[in-house]
């Protein structure tokens, strides 16, 4: 049987359980959490160590300009046979309309309003990034979507293509669209603590760390989708649930994290020069350094 503490926080005036910590976990699970109704955001150099740290943050009651809630929240979301992972929408697939034509049997003028939307939101999602972290410099920035529900997904590390080196921390902050559901995920342990517990047991020795694609990509394969065929419950998870409208963000290559449950949602991504961190040292390339 696996306990939890559950964690209960005031906003607007009521009390509803967000986070339940699995007790299991050797280490702490921390989550920073604001709220745009009694803290100033814009620039705020709390935000920028929340995220450096690796660990998740959430922005309560903070609207993103430009972008329609309510337009997104009226799209019909659907079901995946056997609930099966589908790449998101991103601004390729937008533009080649050929997806959204083939998922959602769109007319063309349906499509020609979602591209605006699109257009519109990734505007949106700049503006709020260049308020939210000035000081970030970045390399690229992308926005994708997520409509279909899901259920119930591996716990992982995101595998980012081969051209990202190292020398770039890739943020990803997400949006609760829609209206009446919250989305639930769960998050498991870090990079740093999988390389601890399971050094010996899979020879993470041999790994080479220079080479920050691979050895992202083995810690997952070797110490989450390993060879023994563990569920995801053999590692301590701990369960966040986001509320409509709520903003959330972290380093998905460092922390492993699993859907339990959610549907519409938005994906802003941006590359972060390592250089331009408030702590360098926190990057990834140099925090595996001193494992």
């Amino acid at each position: 049987m696996h306990k939890y503490i559950c964690i209960y926080l005031t906003f607007n005036g009521g009390y509803m359980p967000r986070i339940a910590k699995d007790i299991r976990a050797k280490d702490d699970f921390i989550v920073n959490i604001f709220d745009a109704n009694t803290q100033d955001l814009e620039d705020n150099y709390r935000l920028y160590t929340a995220f450096e740290s690796g660990w998740p943050v959430v922005i309560k009651n903070l609207t993103i300009p430009k972008l329609d809630y309510d337009y997104y929240d009226n799209l019909l979301d659907w079901t995946i046979p056997d609930n099966k992972w589908i790449m998101p929408w991103y601004n390729s697939h937008i533009k080649k309309r050929d997806r959204l034509r083939n998922e959602r049997d769109w007319t063309e003028e349906q499509i020609d309003v979602f591209h605006k939307k699109h257009k519109q939101s990734q505007e949106g999602w700049n503006e709020l990034f260049d308020m939210l972290f000035p000081h970030y410099k970045t390399s690229e920035r992308m926005l994708s979507h997520r409509y279909n529900t899901l259920v119930e997904n591996k716990l992982h590390l995101d595998e980012l293509d081969e051209q990202h080196t190292g020398n770039e921390q890739q943020i990803r902050m997400f949006v609760q669209l829609d209206k009446k559901r919250s989305r639930v995920l769960t998050f498991g342990p870090d990079v740093e603590q999988l390389y601890k517990e399971y050094y010996d047991d899979f020879k993470l020795g041999e790994l080479d760390k220079e080479n920050i694609h691979s050895f992202i990509t083995e810690i997952r394969n070797r110490c989450v989708w390993n060879e023994q065929k563990w569920d995801q419950f053999h590692h301590p998870l701990h369960y966040i649930t986001f509320d409509p409208g709520d903003i959330w963000f972290f380093n998905a290559q460092w922390i492993t994290h699993q859907i339990v449950y959610g549907t519409k949602l938005q994906c802003f991504e941006a590359d972060i020069l390592n250089e331009s961190l408030l702590k360098p040292e926190l990057c990834i390339a140099e925090r595996i350094k001193y494992f």
